[in-house]
């Protein structure tokens, strides 16, 4: 993964990912991709690359900061969030005081950054005050999915392969094979060796029996096929 880590959230004069977060992504080995250009240098030719790295990050470190307004970033959390896209999400709301805006945009402000801790909490994610904290879950994050595709990588069966795509709280497993891809298994992100081996393992049966299901034939006919709509066989049951 050429970046496990999107720095996201609202760019202009901020500091917190050249001061906070690359040096300790840096230490830990993590790579991420880092959208903030010089005031002024960003154009909507940098879109196509941003949203490619954003696609394809292992961790969306979203940093919504106090010294912003970030409606766009707000926005943007809420429909991740709602995507179930993992992410790590630090939140600070603007101070009374803050000399760069009027109390009522403030008041406007904040609503937003309510709404998109109250967003975050009903769908498990966590949300942080501290920018290190938001860091260092990205960087646990990417650990975890290290660790996860690392006990994959050592499971052999057959032509079939295995991946663990990130999702908020966890990963979805799928077995990948005759260039298609078996159904999504949930791993948490607490997951343990057992846990991964055996929901393989799970992934692998089920896709063996789904094939066979498709091969076999009595009479010509794929009496326990795979895609029988349930109510045809209440029909049959219950005529």
């Amino acid at each position: 993964m050429e970046n496990e880590v999107f720095l996201g959230g609202a760019c202009g004069r901020t500091t917190w990912r050249r001061e906070i977060a690359i040096p300790r992504l840096n230490a830990a080995g993590v790579s991420y991709y880092n959208p903030q250009l010089g005031v002024g240098e960003w154009t909507p030719a940098c879109e196509p690359a941003e949203m490619k790295a954003k696609d394809e990050a292992e961790v969306l470190l979203f940093v919504i900061h106090e010294s912003t307004r970030g409606v766009a970033s707000v926005g943007e959390a809420s429909y991740l969030i709602g995507l179930g896209r993992p992410l790590a999400l630090a939140v600070r709301m603007i101070p009374e005081g803050a000399d760069w805006l009027g109390s009522e945009e403030r008041d406007d402000l904040n609503r937003g950054r309510i709404f998109v801790r109250s967003m975050a909490a009903a769908h498990g994610v966590p949300v942080f005050e501290h920018v290190e904290e938001g860091v260092e879950q990205a960087i646990a994050q990417v650990r975890s999915g290290r660790r996860v595709r690392a006990i994959l990588s050592d499971i052999e069966c057959g032509d079939l392969r295995f991946e663990a795509k990130p999702v908020n709280g966890g990963y979805h497993l799928r077995v990948l094979a005759l260039g298609m891809e078996g159904r999504a298994w949930y791993l948490p992100s607490s997951a343990d060796e057992s846990d991964v081996v055996r929901a393989a393992f799970k992934a692998a049966v089920t896709w063996q029996e789904h094939e066979t299901r498709e091969m076999f034939r009595y009479q010509g006919v794929a009496v326990f096929g795979p895609h029988i709509d349930v109510r045809e066989l209440l029909r049959i049951k219950h005529p």
